[in-house]
């Protein structure tokens, strides 16, 4: 084998062996010209498209893709043409509604010696297997979150009910009026849970269509805190809101108090001896603002970071059942609402100040 340096080049390729090497690729490959018109093809073409009579020298390549894709195909070629950027695009071609044939379309372009455009070739490898293994692991991933989230639900509806189950009991062995209204509030207090449990998974599942009355975004947060602020001070919080004039941006406003909701009693619950909850609303361009929550609690554990907008992933407690009763829902619904107004949540540990969450929304004018 002859030695190779850091400066050398590949030889060159006779005309046969390129032949040979383009005829014998088990791609099918289509040769265009500058105009993306098809002026040669390999075997593997033939094969894929020679019964359709569809491989015609001079004709347009995009004659190739199926009619919903052809339009950005266009898009996208002119844009190879133009600035020599490669693309793929995943299309049918042929099978059935329930077994179809799906094949990625690469795009290059052909740059001469000279760096002049001469045309494109385009490659079309079939990917059926690798769609319909991706489908699989896709529908496997979904009952797997399914069943935990089945199961979680399952779990904690049913320390609910053997709290009910276990007031209502006592309650029948008392003989006084006050111990049974204390063994009664017990229950009541786990029927409420219930409920507002189930207001969560409804919102978590976007189906809590029960108020769809749209608010400013800006009005609706100021409004949220300043109403807020005396009971965080009950509990040595200090409230600071910092915001621009921004255009008015309208949302549902039952939806940005639940988020508002679930983020204010994580803070609270973050800085249980007091300290800073921090709220600003700027505008972060042209198309979105942004609000940010920042407390100066003990920040959010390592490893708890990247499961922190799963449904029942309580930091706080294990699946609500310890002290602060919470579903572990919050952030899951949190993170569903914030994404139907068209926006992003993002959570950060700020050194030596706590954790602060990050929200961007589209502005709608």
């Amino acid at each position: 084998m002859p030695p190779t340096t850091e400066n050398s080049t590949a030889p060159r390729l006779d005309g046969d062996v390129l032949e040979s090497l383009f005829q014998s690729a088990g791609l099918a490959i289509l040769a265009c010209d500058a105009q993306a018109r098809i002026v040669s093809w390999n075997a593997a073409a033939t094969r894929l498209f020679g019964e359709s009579g569809a491989l015609v020298v001079g004709a347009d390549v995009a004659s190739l893709i199926p009619e919903e894709d052809r339009e950005s195909f266009r898009e996208r070629a002119q844009r190879c043409m133009t600035a020599a950027e490669p693309f793929e695009i995943k299309v049918r071609l042929g099978g059935t509604d329930d077994d179809p044939i799906w094949f990625a379309v690469y795009v290059t372009a052909m740059i001469d010696a000279d760096e002049v455009f001469r045309g494109m070739g385009v490659w079309f490898r079939d990917i059926t297997l690798r769609v319909r293994l991706e489908r699989e692991a896709k529908r496997h991933e979904r009952l797997g979150s399914l069943g935990a989230l089945s199961g979680a639900v399952a779990h904690h509806f049913n320390n609910l009910l053997c709290s009910i189950a276990t007031s209502i009991e006592y309650t029948t062995n008392l003989s006084t009026v006050a111990a049974m209204r204390r063994a009664l509030a017990r229950a009541g207090d786990a029927v409420s849970r219930g409920a507002a449990l189930t207001q969560q998974l409804l919102a978590f599942a976007q189906g809590d269509h029960r108020s769809f009355d749209l608010a400013d975004f800006t009005e609706t947060v100021l409004y949220f805190f300043d109403e807020e602020e005396p009971p965080l001070a009950a509990r040595n919080i200090r409230l600071l809101v910092d915001w621009e004039r921004v255009p008015v941006t309208p949302i549902v406003r039952e939806h940005l108090m639940i988020v508002l909701r679930n983020l204010v009693d994580n803070a609270a619950e973050a800085m249980r001896g007091g300290g800073t909850l921090t709220v600003m609303i700027v505008r972060r361009d042209d198309k979105h603002l942004g609000l940010s929550i920042g407390d100066t609690g003990g920040g959010i554990p390592k490893e708890d970071m990247d499961h922190l907008f799963e449904p029942f992933r309580s930091t706080k407690a294990q699946l609500g059942c310890g002290e602060s009763g919470k579903s572990g829902l919050g952030l899951a619904v949190v993170h569903g609402l914030i994404g139907e107004m068209g926006g992003t949540i993002t959570a950060h540990n700020i050194p030596g100040r706590g954790a602060r969450f990050d929200i961007v929304v589209p502005l709608r004018r």
